[in-house]
């Protein structure tokens, strides 16, 4: 009797768990479908209700878009950067037109991907010209609801709580500081976009003990696509190589252990065993470092040139105290302090005397980073400018409306701006971004250490840290090679990881207070 009344208590309590839990399979189905309907509606309204808005072609534009033999279609005479102009339309490239200016090298980047699919697409929409902006907004628009749909699926907890979260997400990555990018001719946007949908890949891959295949390939295809998006986002492959070995990927075999010898080594052992149960994960780290090599070798050596150039005339020299004492301590003739404050191709640049072929020789990027590291009281005077870049993700010196839509040129719109004027608030103390960052590590790492939690529980507090460790690698990639140069376009992937802190800060610390939720059985997810 005393038995049959334990298990009767067993068993309601696992029921009223399982209620507090997850909801049914079907329930998060049904609520992952609508939500991502739902946001991929809110963003094609947003971008496209009442007119298109977007973002002009600062210059860089050609850059990817001339390989699909297109021009822009605004007049010989405007300013392309002051409006936007969705339409680019056929046009056959000479010489050195097309690719990095003065070079014609071609610029490579995952985003070509998004834009050769927006060509194709174009005529299907019934869109002007070869290549209307206005397709691509409509495919990464698809993308983001699709996201959204997933982490309703692969979030833990109740589906008020998935809901509440995905549309915190969701609000981040339709704020006027990121939306934009949407319709645009950058590839930035390609890097938004892959470190989102790095959210649903690491949770795919963390939700169980051992990591699941499909978790790795989806993991190991989000990070391709994300790091060759731009050179800078190659500051997530140390983070993605942390994530794929966290877990095991491969189980266990139960077999009898051999007796121990006199010649074994017990570290070398356990590593031997540590291997052999992620070698998917392995191979996938293989591939990975082989890509970032290669994308790293076909790089524009014109454009790898501008970004040191300014790394040196725009951010180390102007904000020295001894600018002719770096030159000489890099190398280079102190004659060229009379360039700093220029770009490469100013009249006055460096690139324009004779002491030029001398720099190119002697001043290399690891030189460059060498002496920063030297002088670590410098490191703070950049990290200071960067956090002011990052309080202003609006780019003023870009518009957001077409030519023919009223507004003045390189008006911004504010639809909707509620991480755009938290991020302004920033502005006055600057210091609360790595208070942010502080925050939503230690609540992270306090979640994803907490042996009571569920696993998939624990995934979200491993996706915090591991956000945060990306943004502060991409933040100190960009400020010591980009500096001061464009600094709030630099650091926008910074400031978008930044801004999901929020929602993920804020989950981190609700699945900790309310315990209940992460200590529900886990049950498969659906897919």
């Amino acid at each position: 009797m005393t038995t049959t009344v334990a298990r009767a208590a067993v068993s309601r309590a696992s029921v009223r768990l399982h209620m507090v839990g997850e909801p049914s399979r079907v329930a998060v189905r049904t609520a992952a479908l609508a939500a991502g309907f739902g946001w991929t509606t809110v963003m094609l309204l947003r971008l496209l209700l009442g007119g298109v808005v977007g973002m002009g072609d600062d210059g860089n534009g050609d850059r990817l878009l001339c390989m699909f033999g297109v021009v822009g279609s605004h007049p010989w005479n405007a300013e392309p950067s002051a409006h936007v102009y969705p339409t680019w339309v056929p046009h056959t490239y000479y010489g050195e037109a097309c690719g990095v200016k003065e070079s014609g090298e071609p610029y490579y980047s995952s985003q070509l991907l998004v834009l050769g699919l927006a060509k194709t697409l174009t005529p299907l929409l019934g869109l002007p010209g070869a290549l209307d902006l206005r397709a691509v907004g409509f495919l990464l628009s698809l993308a983001f609801g699709a996201i959204i749909a997933l982490l309703v699926v692969l979030l833990p907890g109740p589906l008020w709580l998935r809901l509440v979260a995905t549309g915190g997400i969701g609000l981040v990555m339709c704020d006027a500081a990121f939306a934009g990018w949407f319709i645009s001719p950058y590839s930035e946007v390609a890097g938004m976009v892959g470190l989102l949908l790095l959210c649903p890949a690491l949770l795919l891959l963390w939700r169980s003990p051992v990591a699941p295949l499909s978790g790795v390939v989806l993991t190991t295809a989000t990070v391709l696509f994300t790091m060759t998006a731009k050179t800078q986002m190659l500051s997530v492959l140390p983070v993605a190589m942390l994530a794929l070995l966290w877990l095991p990927s491969v189980r266990r075999k139960n077999k009898k252990p051999a007796p121990a010898t006199a010649t074994d080594n017990s570290s070398q052992q356990r590593l031997k065993r540590w291997l052999a149960v992620r070698w998917p994960a392995l191979i996938a780290c293989v591939l990975l470092c082989g890509v970032a090599v290669g994308f790293t070798a076909t790089q524009p050596k014109r454009l790898n040139q501008i970004v040191w150039y300014d790394a040196v005339f725009l951010e180390m020299l102007p904000h020295s105290p001894d600018p002719v004492g770096d030159l000489k301590a890099l190398g280079a003739d102190p004659r060229l302090v009379t360039s700093m404050n220029t770009v490469i191709f100013d009249t006055n640049s460096a690139a324009r005397t004779p002491y030029w072929d001398d720099f190119k020789q002697n001043v290399t990027p690891a030189k460059i980073m060498l002496h920063f590291l030297k002088n670590p009281s410098r490191l703070v005077g950049m990290g200071a400018r960067g956090l002011q870049g990052m309080t202003s993700p609006t780019l003023h010196h870009i518009g957001s409306y077409p030519a023919d839509s009223g507004h003045q040129p390189f008006a911004k719109e504010r639809r909707i701006a509620v991480v755009t004027k938290i991020f302004e608030g920033f502005r006055t103390v600057p210091a609360l971004i790595p208070l942010l960052w502080l925050g939503t590590i230690v609540l992270g790492a306090v979640l994803a250490s907490r042996t009571w939690a569920r696993q998939s529980a624990r995934a979200v507090g491993r996706l915090s840290v591991c956000l945060v460790i990306t943004l502060l690698l991409q933040f100190g990639m960009v400020i010591m090679t980009e500096g001061a140069s464009d600094l709030n376009k630099h650091l926008i992937c910074t400031d978008f990881l930044t801004a999901l802190c929020i929602p993920l800060a804020a989950l981190c610390f609700w699945l900790l207070y309310r315990r209940e939720h992460a200590m529900a059985p886990e049950r498969p997810q659906a897919g």
